[in-house]
């Protein structure tokens, strides 16, 4: 009897019946591509055209083996070449641009000046100059006298002005400049000494620069 009811209750049973479940389907993951800064883009280029260049260098130098040393001398002879052409036909240096001045003829004053100075004869020196010259000698100290004295010296000391070369004169505001070079023999040896003479609107002399004739000194007050 428990048999029977054992497997009627099993005949009446209802089976379970199981439904696989799987996960749908999932879209695909997509990365977007990272964008190449400038500087990888210049370098990957750059990277790019040395291989290339490498490349044809290696095959042009295969083809061209043979014939290396005629190219060599053909290299250095166009460079000579082109150097020379440049030293024969290349920009030269710009020339120093002057003005040359006018030619003015030396002043009288000045010539008695010099006459004077090759005869030790002061009074001529001394009219050369003009009265404002003489008035600022005075007030330095200087004089007539003074101007005698050194002329003195200078002729026992065995000075001989040989000759003077004029260089040329330029005129100026308040008068006229002139240069000299004279040939000074002293004990049988020869220096040429400058000698600039300014003159003013008269042809009278107010300035002489020359080694022969420094300033003098002035009066400490």
């Amino acid at each position: 009897m428990m048999e029977e009811t054992r497997e009627s209750q099993q005949g009446g049973a209802v089976p379970v019946g199981y439904q696989s479940i799987y996960p749908g389907p999932q879209p695909p993951y997509y990365a977007p591509p990272v964008k190449a800064g400038r500087w990888v883009r210049f370098r990957r280029l750059c990277r790019l055209m040395l291989r290339r260049l490498w490349y044809a260098g290696a095959v042009v130098g295969r083809v061209l083996r043979p014939y290396a040393a005629t190219l060599v001398v053909a290299v250095v002879l166009l460079g000579v070449i082109g150097w020379m052409s440049y030293m024969l036909w290349g920009p030269k240096p710009g020339v120093p641009s002057y003005q040359r001045a006018n030619a003015i003829p030396p002043a009288s004053a000045i010539e008695n000046f010099m006459q004077g100075q090759q005869n030790f004869n002061a009074d001529m020196m001394w009219d050369a100059y003009s009265s404002d010259y003489q008035a600022a000698q005075l007030a330095s100290g200087a004089s007539k006298a003074t101007l005698q004295s050194l002329t003195n010296a200078r002729h026992n000391q065995g000075f001989q002005y040989v000759h003077y070369d004029y260089i040329g004169g330029v005129a100026v505001d308040t008068g006229s400049m002139y240069f000299y070079s004279v040939d000074l023999s002293v004990q049988n040896q020869h220096h040429y000494v400058p000698i600039i003479f300014q003159t003013d609107a008269d042809g009278k002399i107010v300035d002489i620069s020359s080694p022969l004739y420094p300033p003098p000194p002035t009066s400490k007050q």
